[in-house]
């Protein structure tokens, strides 16, 4: 997966710069609430992707980033773009605050919201908007034991092991918070016997 990629950076860049001056030029949103608009969209297409899956799958969720770019392109009128969406996909999801700054406060506030509305269990734990932030927000699993508990549920161990694996989640997170994958960029020094 692409870390940085400064070319596919710019696209980004251009391609969120185009989609918010037509959700803009729609006259239906305040500058303010332009990020969660694109954020709201982003989440629509991780959910459809994500939902009924056992298991967070980082291809699902890049699938669902490249579908999200696809739909950009073709609604702001940068199809040049399309060729691109691939990599631009990765990108996006190897920093997420670049483009969406208040990334951890929208996903989980969307997370703790459905949480609290849902009475379901089946219908929470193979949803999308779940897999998508156990990946990405510290805590969530523990989020996800105490609103089984407090409906009764000891389904703790056998629902959250299976939500997303450790790896997976540390490396989610380490992108959320801006920081490269463990190992990526550091050398490491063989000792000599």
């Amino acid at each position: 997966m692409y870390v940085h990629d400064a070319i596919t950076h710019s696209r980004l860049s251009d391609l969120f710069d185009m989609a918010e001056d037509m959700i803009l030029g729609r006259g239906c949103y305040s500058p303010d609430v332009v990020e969660q608009v694109l954020f709201d969209r982003y989440m629509y297409f991780v959910s459809a992707y994500l939902s009924g899956c056992t298991q967070y799958l980082l291809t699902e969720e890049r699938c669902a980033g490249e579908s999200f770019i696809c739909e950009l392109c073709e609604k702001a009128g940068a199809t040049k773009f399309l060729r691109y969406s691939y990599k631009m996909a990765e990108q996006l999801m190897a920093q997420p605050r670049f483009y969406f700054p208040n990334f951890e406060q929208m996903a989980t506030a969307k997370y703790l919201d459905m949480l609290n509305n849902i009475d379901d269990v089946d219908r929470l734990r193979f949803s999308g908007l779940v897999l998508f932030a156990v990946a990405h927000i510290p805590g969530a699993r523990s989020d996800m034991r105490r609103i089984l508990r407090r409906r009764g549920i000891d389904g703790g161990e056998r629902y959250i092991p299976t939500l997303v694996a450790d790896e997976t989640m540390t490396q989610r997170i380490r992108a959320v918070q801006g920081l490269p994958p463990v190992g990526k960029g550091r050398k490491r020094i063989r000792k000599h016997a």
